[in-house]
C-alpha cells in the first residue's frame, strides 16, 4: 500500500500563518521602537530600537513559513512606520531591512539544503541553557533602560558565548549554521540596509550612522542570540512535523 504525499502547492494555511504572523511581528516592533529606542549624538533615532524584539521572530518564522515569513517581517515594518508618522516612500524601502533580515538565511539555508531542526544530544542541558539565554535577554533589556553600556555590552558577548556552548555539546553543523547566518549575517543585513536607508533619506545625519548601526546590529544579535534561539528550540521541532512548515520558498 503506497502512502499518500501531502501535497507541496500552496493552500489556505501559508495565507493564514502569514496574517498572524505579521500581526505578531507588528505589535513586537511598535512595541520595541517605543520602549528601547536607540540614542545617538543626534537624539534618539526614530523606528530604530536597541532591543528590536521582532528580530528575534522574523528569522525563524523565514525559517519556518519561508518568503511568507519574510514579507510578515516586511509589513510590520511598514506598519510600524506608518504609526510613528514616516513618510511612505521612505518606509516602503526602508522596510525591506526587516524583509532581508529573514530571507538571506533562508536563501542560505534552502540552497545548503540545511533544516532549521536543532538537534538534542543532552536535551536538559540545552533547555538549562536556554534559561540562562532568557535571563540575559532580561538583563540587556534593563541595561538599555537604564543606559548601563558595560552591561549591555556584557550581555552581549555572554549571550555569544552561550550559543556557542550549546553548538559543542549538541549538534554542531545546526548550530554552527545558526550563530553566524541565522544571528550575526541577518543582523549586519538588516542594519546595513535599515541604517543605509535612513542616512541616504536623510532621516539621520551620516555623523549618526555609526552609533545608530552599532544600536541596530547589536540589539538584533542580542535579540536572536536570546530569544530567536529559545524560539527555534522550543518550537522548530513542532512546526517542521505540521503542514503549516514551509519546505521550499512559498510551498
Amino acid at each position: 500500500m503506497t502512502k499518500t504525499r501531502r501535497s507541496e502547492g500552496i493552500t489556505w494555511r501559508q495565507p493564514v500563518v502569514f496574517v498572524v504572523s505579521t500581526i505578531v511581528c507588528t505589535i513586537l516592533a511598535i512595541w520595541a521602537v517605543v520602549a528601547a529606542p536607540v540614542e545617538s549624538a543626534a537624539g534618539a533615532a526614530t523606528g530604530v530600537s536597541g532591543l528590536y524584539i521582532a528580530a528575534a521572530v522574523y528569522v525563524p518564522v523565514a525559517l519556518w513559513f519561508g518568503v511568507w515569513g519574510c514579507f510578515a517581517g516586511y509589513l510590520s515594518c511598514i506598519f510600524m512606520g506608518i504609526y510613528l508618522n514616516m513618510p511612505l516612500e521612505f518606509v516602503l524601502v526602508w522596510a525591506l531591512a526587516d524583509f532581508f533580515e529573514g530571507f538571506v538565511p533562508l536563501l542560505i539555508y534552502r540552497s545548503l539544503k540545511i533544516k532549521p531542526v536543532m538537534g538534542f544530544k543532552h536535551p536538559k542541558l540545552t533547555y538549562g541553557l536556554n534559561v540562562s539565554l532568557a535571563v540575559v535577554l532580561i538583563a540587556s533589556a534593563y541595561a538599555l533602560v537604564f543606559s548601563y553600556t558595560a552591561m549591555f555590552i556584557a550581555t552581549f558577548i555572554l549571550s555569544i558565548l552561550l550559543v556557542i556552548v550549546q553548538a559543542i555539546i549538541e549538534d554542531r553543523k545546526t548550530w554552527l549554521t545558526w550563530l553566524p547566518i541565522g544571528v550575526i549575517v541577518a543582523s549586519f543585513v538588516s542594519g546595513t540596509f535599515g541604517v543605509g536607508a535612513m542616512a541616504l533619506f536623510g532621516s539621520i545625519p551620516l555623523e549618526a550612522f555609526p552609533a545608530v548601526f552599532f544600536g541596530w546590529v547589536f540589539g538584533d544579535i542580542i535579540v536572536l542570540a536570546t530569544l530567536g534561539t529559545i524560539l527555534t528550540v522550543v518550537l522548530t521541532p513542532y512546526i517542521v512535523k505540521s503542514k503549516i512548515y514551509v519546505r521550499r520558498y512559498f510551498s
